[in-house]
Order: C-alpha cells, then sequence, then structure tokens
C-alpha cells in the first residue's frame, strides 16, 4: 500500500514576505548603479525569496535562501562591530552578505522519493518531498555567485575577492595553487573583507543549527 506523499515542511519561524521586504530594503540603501536591474532581476527571474539554502543541510526550507541571507548580513555586520576593521565600506559588507549565495537561485527543485525509514517502520511505502538540485548554470558557487551579480552590479575586487571565496576550507578551489600562488589565500591576507564574511556565515550557521527547530 502506497500511502500519500508526505509534504514539505515549512518553518514557521520563517517569514517570506517580511523577510523579501527588509532584503530589498537593504539593497535599495546601496547606492550602487543597475541596482534596480538586479532588484527587478531577483523579483522576477528568480525564485529567491521562497527558495531553501540547501538540500538537507542548513535552512532547507521554503523561504531558507532569503533567512540565512539575512542572517549572514546580521552576523557580518556583528563581526564588523566586534573587531572594528578601519576603512570598511557599510556597503561592501551589504553587497557580500546578500549576494555571497546568489549562486543558489533557480538552482533547487522539489522532488519526490520513497521514504525508506517510513517503509522500515511501518512497511508500507510512501512518498516524501525532498529538495533536489537543477544546476541550470554549473559554474560553481562562489564564482557562480560573483558572475550572477556583476551582469546588473558594478563590484569591487575585494567584494568579489569575499563571494567567490566565502566558503574557506570546504571551497575546493582553496587547495589550488598556480604559478602565481594561492589566490584564497592571498585574498585572505589582501582583503579584510573577506575574513568578515567567512565569520558571518560560519555564525550564521551556527546560530540556524539550533534556532530553527519547529
Amino acid at each position: 500500500m502506497l500511502d500519500p506523499t508526505l509534504k514539505m515542511v515549512e518553518n514557521n519561524k520563517i517569514n517570506q514576505t517580511e523577510n523579501w521586504k527588509r532584503l530589498l530594503e537593504e539593497l535599495r540603501a546601496v547606492k550602487r548603479d543597475g541596482m534596480d536591474k538586479f532588484i527587478d532581476f531577483l523579483e522576477n527571474k528568480t525564485d529567491f525569496k521562497t527558495a531553501p539554502a540547501s538540500t538537507k543541510f542548513h535552512m532547507n526550507y521554503p523561504g531558507g535562501l532569503t533567512e540565512h541571507t539575512l542572517n549572514v548580513l546580521r552576523f557580518t555586520r556583528h563581526a564588523q562591530n566586534m573587531v572594528q576593521v578601519p576603512n570598511m565600506s557599510a556597503d561592501s559588507i551589504t553587497l557580500v552578505a546578500i549576494l555571497h549565495d546568489l549562486c543558489k537561485v533557480n538552482y533547487y527543485k522539489k522532488e519526490e522519493v520513497f521514504d525508506k525509514e517510513y517503509k522500515n517502520q511501518t512497511n508500507q511505502w510512501r512518498m516524501m518531498e525532498v529538495w533536489g538540485v537543477d544546476d541550470k548554470i554549473p559554474l560553481g558557487h562562489g564564482e557562480k555567485s560573483v558572475i550572477l551579480a556583476v551582469r546588473y552590479l558594478p563590484l569591487t575586487l575585494e567584494e568579489m575577492a569575499a563571494i567567490r571565496w566565502h566558503m574557506a576550507w570546504s571551497d575546493q578551489g582553496v587547495h589550488s595553487f598556480y604559478p602565481s600562488g594561492a589566490p584564497f589565500k592571498t585574498s585572505l591576507d589582501k582583503y579584510p573583507l573577506l575574513k568578515l564574511l567567512i565569520l558571518g556565515d560560519e555564525m550564521a550557521e551556527l546560530h540556524e543549527s539550533f534556532a530553527y527547530d519547529n
């Protein structure tokens, strides 16, 4: 006997409408050429508002990508407030936090799979909704976020480096060495914005690991 499909669980701590309103307010507060076109792209050509932040790890709920993005922005600002990096642009912090996971738009899709755990418990099969991946633009992670962003917004080298390398040691690219050296290590030494974003992202993921239990 096949039971009805187990539907995707939404998290009642995520307010998609309020989150989207705040994210757009944060973007509009940054005076950067191309911002109107970029916002139009986000609103009308992506699923940023409703997408999860991962398939089964942090913030794998509808609207999780926006929630995670705002968490990263909050914690990156908090990191800057603690360490007070001189001459750090507030606009740069806003941009890199919001853009760091831009690669995840139009990336996840709902799929139905057989629930093996349920079968083991009940000796009956049922389908369940899960997040799968359909990578239509296979350009990597941080590098893909940069490529998508610069189609609309001019970014500084420091901003691009922060977005590109924000995954830090979990990005396979950090272990690549070219004749000119190791680009991740060079960026880490040169751009404090990268260190702030890494801190903000790690702090957000730690917070999310316990703060969103239903």
